[in-house]
């Protein structure tokens, strides 16, 4: 497989994966009402953090979308990363309503 290939094949992947972290955060938020009311700060609180993780996972893809070859990796590497974080949030949501 050629180098842009590789790369457009990774951007589907990426987007998929996105597309997929955030549905999982909406239906999250539509369960607020769900939540025990001792659980509430701390599921507002990590809804908060989750959002900004968003923020910054969406950047991260505008990011790769517009990558030089010189800054493929790099910016490949840091969007895995604000994603494995992101996914990490989503469990500690889960804890804190289960």
């Amino acid at each position: 497989m050629e180098t842009q290939e590789i790369k457009v094949e990774a951007k589907k992947e990426t987007k998929k994966e996105i597309d997929e972290i955030f549905n999982t955060l909406d239906k999250w938020k539509s369960k607020s009402n769900e939540v025990r009311e001792e659980s509430r700060k701390e599921y507002e609180r990590r809804i908060h953090e989750l959002e900004a993780k968003k923020e910054e996972l969406q950047t991260r893809y505008h990011e790769i979308e517009n990558a030089t070859e010189e800054k493929w990796s790099e910016v490949n590497k840091a969007i895995k990363k604000s994603s494995e974080d992101f996914k990490a949030g989503l469990e500690k949501l889960k804890e804190t309503v289960s």
